[in-house]
């Protein structure tokens, strides 16, 4: 009974983050920015069935990336770009596909290892195509405000700050590089992989419970990234036609 009650607290005190509801990241306004060849009135992701990995050790097992996540991302992205080159009469469409977006949670860490393929497109001509990794990893304590929401937002920021900065950095003149904070980000699975950790442990728990003692044991599970960084690249100038 004691657990549960402090289940149920621990969601009051965490609100949604706990299960993974991850909040919407936001970039301010640029200042003294460049001129811009093309405004961004368009910008669409794409995720399918194989998109979404999650698995948990010693913890509930939620969190997993869905709509609602593909969404926060692509609205992050529009609402940056739109807003920093509308007043521009040529468009710019940003296309992506996220690949992956792998999770391993424990009661007490978290990592993320995220695939992204996507191209900037203007006038109906390819003038960016890439393919990134994000990646992050951090303890999880609900009383810190380090919940799960908290490390997908992380997750999601690094995605949408690539993808924003990569955009600003074609369509400026003079080219405007690392507009914004750029974390968490890869260029290579390689070095992905190795900047995450290769297992997460949960932490053990005991106490009274019901007039009864209970012991939850530690569980430790490997996060497999590599094997996890395999996809087929999207050929956008097919994809877009």
């Amino acid at each position: 009974m004691k657990y549960l009650l402090f289940l149920f607290l621990s969601l009051i005190l965490a609100g949604c983050g706990v299960t993974g509801t991850a909040s919407k990241n936001e970039f301010p306004l640029l200042t003294n920015a460049p001129a811009f060849s093309a405004n961004v009135n368009s910008v669409s992701i794409i995720i399918d069935e194989k998109t979404a990995d999650n698995e948990s050790y010693g913890a509930f097992n939620w969190g997993s990336f869905d709509t609602a996540d593909k969404n926060t991302i692509q609205q992050s992205i529009f609402n940056t770009l739109n807003k920093n080159t509308s007043n521009v009469s040529k468009k710019a469409k940003v296309h992506a596909k996220i690949h992956r977006y792998s999770q391993v949670i424990t009661n007490a860490s978290y990592a993320s290892f995220v695939i992204v393929d996507w191209c900037l497109e203007a006038n109906g001509e390819i003038i960016l195509d890439e393919v990134f990794y994000a990646g992050h990893s951090d303890e999880l304590n609900i009383f810190t405000g380090k919940t799960l929401g908290w490390a997908k937002g992380q997750t999601h920021k690094a995605i949408s700050s690539r993808i924003i900065n990569q955009v600003i950095q074609s369509l400026s003149d003079p080219s405007l590089t690392n507009a914004y904070p750029e974390n968490h980000v890869f260029l290579n699975s390689k070095d992905a992989v190795a900047a995450l950790p290769s297992q997460l442990t949960s932490v053990g728990s005991a106490g009274f419970s019901g007039g009864m003692y209970y012991y939850v044991g530690s569980t430790t599970g490997h996060t497999n990234f590599s094997q996890k960084s395999i996809y087929q690249k999207v050929n956008w100038h097919q994809e877009i036609q």
